[in-house]
């Protein structure tokens, strides 16, 4: 049984990337470290996070003399389209960063280089890094991300909200049936504005859980792994809870998909939502500053069968483009980034939980690590040792599915077409953007 956890592209334009930050730095731990070169770092995030990526590459260039590490930044929307956009034109950076929903596209298009071989020579050590995490960086049995941080989406909920109700607290141990029920039993004892959940259907990762916790594939290879009739059974019980009260109103779906401290979880009118880790202590600080409730508690993602996990997780991490010039500095940097222990205090795990079991320790142990990031590798932790975590992976076209099938859910629930035309459009969008 699944333990409880308590508590808990490149450029659209030239104008949406930040400064270039160049920084010279010196030494090299292992052996292949390069001297007198310069590579470039692109990846995704707010100033706050560039500012920390800026510190770790600091603390390389300490390690490796003359390496030179200049770095491209943008947010996450136009880092992923502008993604295309250099690889047309030939001009990716050597350092990339990637996420496991989208490494495939890169990876089958030939834009990506495998790693396995320099994480067999040990230039990239990667024996910290747990081999179910490690899995969410390849693309057909070849690695070709090192994950750096991950993410697992689990149940948040409002513990001051769900105690106030009267209802019972959700366990990890729920199937969906349980699940719905709670949710009903919840929101008979909320107040008026307040509804028990979100509404998940439109949430890929959301329906994955679903999927995978059915004991079907949500992709096989370029296509999908499961039938119709499962779909029509998710789209068909978010329809119903919402029929029931126990939804916010489908006008409110767009705010599921913003910034997180806008959601109606963030916000308090939902007492319930699907968040990835790093999110319930974001969820709690919005909630603690407009009155609505001080605690986010979570647990895990309802399965049918309760000892098949259906808590999904996914990798962000650094890949090397199939065209680098200087494979050796690449591979020293990423190699810093993944396992040194002062690299893993100036990041703070920004991106996602840290990989390296040994930098979590580090993390933990530390008086400055914000308790918000200790939250969320003890829940990490709690998770992995209950062994109450499963992967996926995703291929090519996943982002325009993504889109689609939050198109498709809102027209079902507007009534403006039926579960059955919006499946039958589901697969047909799958077979034209996975295939």
């Amino acid at each position: 049984m699944r333990a409880t956890t308590s508590r808990r592209t490149l450029i659209k334009a030239a104008s949406t990337l930040a400064a270039v930050v160049a920084v010279a730095g010196c030494g090299g731990t292992r052996q292949g470290a390069a001297h007198g070169n310069s590579i470039t770092y692109a990846f995704w995030g707010s100033p706050s996070r560039a500012k920390k990526v800026n510190a770790v590459i600091e603390l390389f260039g300490a390690r490796h003399p003359g390496a030179r590490i200049r770095t491209q930044v943008a947010d996450y929307s136009s880092y992923v389209e502008g993604l295309t956009v250099r690889a047309a034109g030939g001009g990716l950076a050597c350092a990339l960063g990637m996420q496991s929903t989208f490494c495939a596209q890169y990876a089958e298009a030939g834009l990506l280089r495998p790693l396995d071989d320099l994480t067999e020579s040990g230039q990239i050590d990667v024996s910290n890094i747990p081999d179910d995490v490690l899995a969410a960086g390849r693309v057909d049995g070849v690695q070709y991300m090192i994950p750096t941080g991950t993410f697992v989406r689990i149940l948040g909920y409002n513990a001051d909200l769900v105690a106030s109700s009267g209802a019972t607290a959700p366990t990890s141990d729920m199937t969906w049936d349980n699940y719905a029920a709670f949710l009903r039993e919840m929101q008979r004892g909320l107040p008026d504005g307040v509804r028990a959940t979100e509404i998940e259907a439109t949430n890929m990762f959301t329906l994955t859980s679903w999927v995978v916790g059915h004991g079907e594939r949500m992709f096989d290879g370029d296509r999908l792994g499961f039938g119709k009739s499962l779909l029509a059974e998710w789209f068909q019980l978010w329809l119903e809870l919402t029929s029931d009260g126990v939804t916010v109103p489908p006008s409110a779906i767009p705010k599921q998909t913003g910034s997180v401290e806008l959601t109606p979880l963030a916000q308090g009118t939902a007492a319930i939502g699907t968040r990835d880790i790093p999110h319930l202590h974001v969820t709690e600080q919005v909630l603690a500053a407009n009155e609505r409730g001080t605690a986010i508690s979570e647990v895990s993602m309802p399965s049918p069968e309760v000892s098949r996990s259906a808590n999904v997780l996914g990798a962000n991490g650094i890949a090397i483009s199939a065209d680098c010039g200087d494979v050796a500095t690449t591979a020293a940097f990423i190699d810093f980034f993944t396992n040194n222990a002062e690299a893993a205090l100036a990041f703070k795990s920004d991106n996602g939980i840290v990989t390296n079991v040994h930098a979590q320790d580090v993390l933990i142990g530390d008086s400055k690590t914000p308790q918000g990031v200790k939250r969320n590798v003890t829940t990490w932790r709690a998770l992995t040792e209950a062994r109450d975590l499963t992967t996926t992976t995703y291929p090519a076209g996943l982002p325009s599915l993504t889109t689609e099938l939050a198109r498709l859910y809102e027209r079902v629930a507007f009534d403006r077409m039926s579960v059955d035309e919006a499946v039958d459009a589901f697969f047909s969008t799958a077979e034209h953007v996975l295939g």
